[in-house]
């Protein structure tokens, strides 16, 4: 059981622990009686799980919106992972000495360190490369990839997208999600 006020923090339990471990309750400020309003079921913060949802409802935007926060956790995951087994050095383009590396630029890098490191032997790595390849396998001047690496944002005049482009982005970070990335 935890309890805690911190609606980020709850967030990062959701996103970090399988959907299927856990159970969220919400405790508000009583309405004048004196008794706590208790909510069960409250709606979910996993990306992965709102992306799915989002899918099932066709809108392919929400689940690229969902999808792009779950990307932006993996790869930080992934390059964890890296850094655990001595192979978090990473080459990245940045746009400006401000600037956040764009989230596709963070996958080829990713992708790159992972294919160098001859030396570096992992039951996963093959797995977190075929997924960086699928990932980055959509083209980079795609509506996808234009929303993966800037987010949804409303834009007029924009085509739809391919749901199955799209089912294959979600696809593809449940696969990703679910490997078990541990040290050596």
């Amino acid at each position: 059981i935890v309890t805690c006020h911190s609606n980020e923090f709850i967030k990062d339990i959701q996103n970090h622990i399988p959907t299927d471990q856990w159970t969220a309750y919400s405790f508000r400020n009583h309405n004048g009686n004196y008794h706590p309003r208790v909510q069960g079921n409250v709606s979910t913060q996993n990306y992965l799980a709102n992306a799915r949802a989002a899918m099932s409802l066709g809108n392919a935007r929400a689940a690229l919106g969902f999808s792009r926060q779950a990307l932006e956790m993996l790869t930080t995951k992934v390059w964890v992972w890296l850094g655990r087994c001595d192979q978090g050095m990473l080459t990245l383009k940045i746009a400006g000495a401000r600037a956040e590396p764009a989230l596709r630029n963070l996958c080829e890098s990713l992708r790159a360190k992972l294919r160098e490191a001859t030396t570096f032997t992992h039951g996963e790595k093959d797995a977190v490369i075929e997924v960086l390849d699928v990932i980055l396998g959509i083209p980079e001047q795609s509506l996808v990839w234009s929303y993966l690496n800037k987010g949804t944002h409303e834009e007029a005049n924009r085509d739809d997208f391919d749901l199955r482009v799209v089912e294959s982005v979600v696809k593809t970070l449940e696969s990703l999600n679910a490997l078990r990335l541990s040290g050596r």
